[in-house]
């Protein structure tokens, strides 16, 4: 449940094909427009805005946009710039299609170019082919959920019966872009929205005076797809072949290698101080990580699926997030802490602001040194009563109860 200025709780090719429209109710949203942050085929899909609207598109029809990205790649800093361009490529060419989970996917044509003019011709250009898409699928009353700060004149250009704007992150903070830019964007959008949702309860205080109404919305969990992965007294599952054989322990990360967010050098003391433990590493890459893949014990796998996840982070003896302290990390709030609870092992993190409700189930330190040793107590866990308070403490914490809240700031009514 969402409360104002409180705490809220494989593709497939489908034949394109819409029902007929049904009368609607003055101020009722007949379907939702997501100008998401993310890629939808080549993203994680535990990002919160791919949980909310793949359970909002059981209601009524979302049209997912594919993110139009907010700087380019650059050479040097943005480690796999081609790999960048051809995906986006690859996501473009497949125009609109819908997924299994009921989502429309559209990967817009736009001006790959970060300035204010490009912009603001993005915003038509964008703008335009919603409005195609829109009435190709009957959606007459659309509402709009955005996250990334680039569509803000897209945004602008239409009437909406409710606009959110997802304050999912300092985006500002992200390195590469256009601070002033992507600040002015955001000051756009704190303005237009109806609705600001934020993750961060810092950007909550520091913003809520500024927008019409503030919510605050606590990440949800997805429990039972990780914690039925994990046994807290059985057996643990079979590992997946490639993990099978690996040495024991296993210290393990899943999530997008970036440079703004992970501490490599921390990495790799890991690996020289757990010689005999096996460092797994999980997701997609966009830095070069080639000096932590040279120490003997690290094993990197790449992107897992969110579908797999669970069964290959269930033989993680230990999961850590190994942070960098920065302002980006400050203002952000990772799904991946309760999905490391609900899985159950015991979870080492550089200390973030959010974290502070769960410092009582997790170790938390300040830099390298105090990491190594709270990992080294970690290891040395045996305590399953601790395992099961820190599945306990997230158990009710669902998407659902996300989804719902923020269905009804979409004008969707009540389930």
């Amino acid at each position: 449940m969402i409360q104002r200025n409180a705490e809220i709780g494989t593709r497939c090719h489908n034949q394109l094909s819409v029902a007929p429209p049904a009368p609607l109710e003055s101020g009722t949203a007949d379907g939702v427009v997501c100008f998401a942050g993310v890629d939808w085929w080549y993203h994680n899909r535990g990002h919160s805005e791919c949980q909310i609207m793949r359970r909002l598109a059981q209601r009524v029809p979302v049209l997912w946009v594919n993110s139009i990205g907010m700087r380019l790649p650059t050479p040097g800093k943005s480690e796999i710039m081609w790999t960048r361009y051809a995906r986006k490529l690859r996501s473009t060419l497949k125009g609109l299609r819908r997924d299994e989970c009921g989502l429309w996917v559209y990967s817009p044509i736009f001006i790959p170019r970060f300035t204010a003019r490009a912009v603001e011709a993005n915003g038509w250009l964008l703008d335009l082919q919603v409005g195609w898409l829109l009435r190709f699928l009957g959606i007459r009353q659309p509402s709009l959920f955005v996250t990334v700060p680039t569509a803000c004149a897209a945004a602008e250009r239409r009437r909406y019966v409710k606009t959110v704007f997802n304050r999912c992150d300092a985006f500002s903070e992200f390195p590469e872009v256009d601070a002033g830019l992507i600040g002015n964007l955001e000051s756009r959008l704190l303005a237009r929205a109806d609705d600001v949702i934020y993750v961060n309860a810092d950007l909550f205080e520091r913003e809520r005076d500024r927008v019409r109404h503030a919510h605050f919305a606590d990440h949800g969990v997805d429990f039972e797809h990780f914690a039925s992965a994990r046994s807290l007294t059985g057996p643990v599952r079979a590992a997946p072949d490639v993990i099978a054989n690996l040495p024991r322990p296993i210290i393990g990360f899943y999530g997008a290698l970036d440079a703004y967010t992970v501490d490599l050098e921390l990495m790799i003391r890991v690996a020289r101080e757990h010689r005999s433990a096996t460092l797994l590493v999980i997701g997609p890459r966009a830095m070069d990580i080639d000096p932590l893949l040279k120490e003997p014990n690290v094993c990197y796998l790449g992107p897992v699926s969110y579908e797999l996840l669970p069964s290959y982070a269930a033989h993680f003896d230990v999961g850590i997030m190994p942070w960098l302290r920065n302002d980006w990390i400050a203002a952000c709030n990772p799904i991946k802490l309760k999905e490391y609870l609900a899985l159950g092992f015991p979870v080492v993190t550089i200390r973030f602001p959010q974290l502070s409700p769960y410092e009582d189930i997790v170790e938390a330190a300040d830099d390298t040194d105090s990491f190594l040793v709270a990992l080294a107590r970690a290891l040395h866990e045996r305590d399953p009563g601790v395992a099961e308070r820190r599945r306990e403490r997230v158990r009710h914490t669902s998407w659902k109860a996300v989804s719902d809240g923020v269905g009804q700031l979409l004008g969707l009514g009540s389930q």
